[in-house]
């Protein structure tokens, strides 16, 4: 659950990213005179405004980051309790290897 939440909150950090990214078309320390848009809301403002925002949207990846490797954490360490349990539960199952036949 935890690695589904985070992997789409990391793709729509790197979307949004990218989106500002490739939208920003201005020079200088203003950005492009009409400004340009992510998901429908309109940026405009210095080059200072837009690397806040990609403080913030870096922020959000992390936080999608930390959510997808947490919910890998968790599925390995369930993973190895139950390989665990199976194993012990193999060996009470076999036959003693002490007994002979003859």
């Amino acid at each position: 659950m935890f690695a589904v939440i985070g992997i789409v909150i990391l793709v729509a950090a790197v979307v949004a990213g990218l989106a500002g990214v490739f939208g920003n078309a201005g020079s200088g320390h203003q950005l492009a005179s009409p400004g340009f848009s992510v998901f429908g809301y309109h940026i405009t403002g210095s080059t200072g405004t837009l690397f806040l925002g990609g403080i913030v949207v870096g922020a959000v990846a992390m936080l999608g980051l930390s959510l997808l490797l947490a919910g890998y954490r968790r599925s390995v360490r369930r993973a190895r309790s139950t390989r665990r349990s199976l194993d012990a539960s193999r060996r009470r199952a076999e036959p003693s290897a002490k007994t002979v036949t003859t």
